[in-house]
């Protein structure tokens, strides 16, 4: 076998071993997982969301810090989402998360579009720049919210 067939092969077995281990997690630990990084995004949203209310100066410096750890952690909740995670600890994960997976994608992946335009809008430093995108980012969580989350 030459070097690029074994490194491919590697490469292939690593990514089974990665699946087979997320799909034998444990209900409550996804469960734990997958609210603990979502607390962190609410975390850093609540700053910024009360400087873009006018509730506290606006610091170019601290939306950008908290704007770019909530698109750093906007691809990583999902994978908390395994089969049978819809109970075993408490939840606010409606079971449609797993009738409609398809829809659930895409409210996933609209949300980490519209952390990325903040991050790039927070670059620009000025808090007219970050008004928008920051609507559409609180757009695209509460639209998971509205059909995904228990309230």
């Amino acid at each position: 076998m030459n070097k690029a067939a074994a490194i491919a092969c590697g490469a292939v077995i690593a990514a089974l071993a990665a699946t087979a281990s997320a799909q034998d997690v444990k209900p409550e630990r996804a469960i734990k997982y997958r609210q603990g990084i979502l607390q962190g995004i609410g975390w850093d949203m609540g700053p910024m969301a009360a400087m873009v209310k006018g509730e506290k100066p606006f610091d170019k410096d601290e939306f950008l810090k908290r704007a770019t750890w909530v698109s750093e952690l906007a691809p990583m909740p999902w994978e908390g989402f395994t089969p049978g995670s819809d109970q075993g600890a408490p939840t606010k994960a409606k079971p449609e998360i797993w009738k409609d997976m398809a829809k659930f994608k895409q409210y996933q992946e609209a949300m980490q579009a519209a952390s990325l335009k903040l991050v790039a809008a927070a670059k620009t430093g000025t808090l007219d720049a970050v008004k928008g995108p920051f609507g559409d980012l609180g757009k695209a969580c509460s639209n998971c919210h509205d059909d995904f989350r228990a309230k």
